[in-house]
């Protein structure tokens, strides 16, 4: 009872501050209201406590890895990287997902990056966690609705907030899949969750046993999701598709009414590291003025994020026109002259799409410093003739970068390991 007033309080608080969110001007108040708060925490942190009081700009810039490293200093739970990391392990083998350490929710992120990572959420972080999805993506009603979660692990927060008007249904992606959408089926939600290849298989289930889904919304959480996956789930579920930008690092951007992506600058503040000359991508560096039990402090994601104009909606927080991947899967190549070159994953996702329109879908790894293999599916069976086509691309693509000499091998199959996340650019050859 005492976690559902806490959400219920939050979400209220949400609400009321709503107002803010349309100026400049009120998201930095808001921001810094939060700001005083968070530097009382941070005192409670080895690893930050003498740099409460201090300019954002004198805190260290950390990484995963750094995060990691320092775990210990840095939470202020008294909690060892050890005893979080024996915990979330064995909650991954039980599938049990309900342990905690002295009040504390312990889980584990493996990331698109396979670097394990574990992060800490006390009762009222998670309160207020589940106050901003309620207030931001599943919306409010009076009428009784049910959300069907697909994930890879439950912290058990979402049935734990099930009440007469919203339930809750955790799908295991681990389990048996055709037991999973068998019990969709019948559940029938009102809202659909998971993840963009998750979700793919959901629509070709139901397109193919002819099932008219009642789902008013598809929101989508983990993967980046691209425009043509996007229209593909609208023309089999008729309902809109939202994304939902959240990491082990928090809730960073939710979708508005006109269907853009904002980042949420009303508790989060956002460096922005260019990547390009252009000024058009970047690396956010968070720091998260909710999170105290493990404070999240200029902390530099490996998303390559591309900035959208101003919207229409009214939010003054910042647009996310693309979330274009990891910079773990850019490509940086040799040119004729030996130089290195950067090829960006969205270059070589449009070189693939506009081969042909019959591409379903496809995956591109880079496996040698001149070597590619491609996988193409095909909506029409002329997987051969489809594949020479996206290759042309590809090789006219890199010509384009003065980069030759590319060998390009047909991949036959292609097959995603339970659980994990689907990415159609693959960098496997890190130098």
């Amino acid at each position: 009872m005492r976690f559902k007033l806490l959400i219920l309080y939050h979400f209220i608080r949400f609400r009321l501050n709503r107002k803010y969110l349309r100026s400049e001007i009120g998201l930095a108040y808001l921001r810094e209201r939060r700001k005083r708060k968070w530097r009382k925490h941070l005192k409670r942190s080895a690893f930050y406590q003498d740099l409460a009081e201090s300019d954002l700009s004198d805190f260290p810039l950390m990484d995963k890895a750094s995060f990691m490293e320092h775990f210990d200093a840095i939470n202020s739970v008294g909690i060892s990287r050890e005893e979080a990391f024996a915990i979330a392990l064995k909650s991954e083998e039980s599938r049990d997902f309900s342990s905690e350490i002295n009040g504390v929710t312990v889980g584990l992120s493996s990331g698109t990056s396979g670097n394990k990572g574990i992060f800490l959420a006390s009762l009222k972080e998670r309160a207020v966690w589940v106050a901003a999805v309620l207030d931001r993506v599943i919306g409010f009603s009076l009428r009784k609705r049910k959300v069907a979660f697909f994930l890879r692990s439950n912290s058990n927060l979402y049935e734990s907030v099930g009440s007469s008007l919203l339930s809750f249904s955790y799908f295991d992606i681990k389990a048996d899949m055709k037991q999973n959408l068998e019990k969709l089926v019948v559940l029938n939600p009102h809202i659909l969750v998971g993840q963009p290849s998750v979700l793919l298989a959901v629509s070709e289930y139901y397109r193919d046993m002819g099932i008219n889904s009642g789902f008013e919304k598809v929101i989508s959480v983990a993967e980046v999701l691209e425009e043509d996956v996007a229209q593909r789930l609208e023309q089999v579920f008729k309902a809109k598709t939202e994304q939902v930008y959240q990491c082990t690092e928090g809730f960073l951007a939710h979708t508005c009414e006109h269907r853009n992506l904002h980042f949420n600058e009303d508790w989060l503040h956002i460096e922005k590291k260019y990547l390009d000359e252009e000024n058009k991508r970047f690396h956010p560096v968070i720091t998260d003025y909710l999170r105290s039990s493990q404070p999240i402090i200029r902390y530099e994601l490996n998303d390559i994020i591309q900035e959208g104009e101003t919207c229409n909606c009214g939010l003054k927080s910042t647009v996310i026109r693309k979330i274009e991947g990891r910079s773990d899967d850019v490509f940086v190549l040799r040119n004729r002259r030996g130089e290195p070159v950067i090829i960006y994953p969205d270059f070589v996702r449009r070189a693939v799409i506009t081969a042909s329109d019959d591409i379903t879908n496809y995956v591109v790894t880079l496996i040698g410093s001149n070597e590619l293999s491609l996988y193409i599916e095909t909506g029409k069976g002329r997987v051969r003739d489809d594949y020479e086509l996206a290759s042309t691309s590809l090789h006219a693509l890199f010509e384009s970068f003065d980069v030759d000499g590319l060998s390009i091998n047909e991949q036959k199959a292609f097959v995603l390991e339970s659980g994990a996340k689907f990415k159609r650019v693959r960098n496997l050859c890190q130098t």
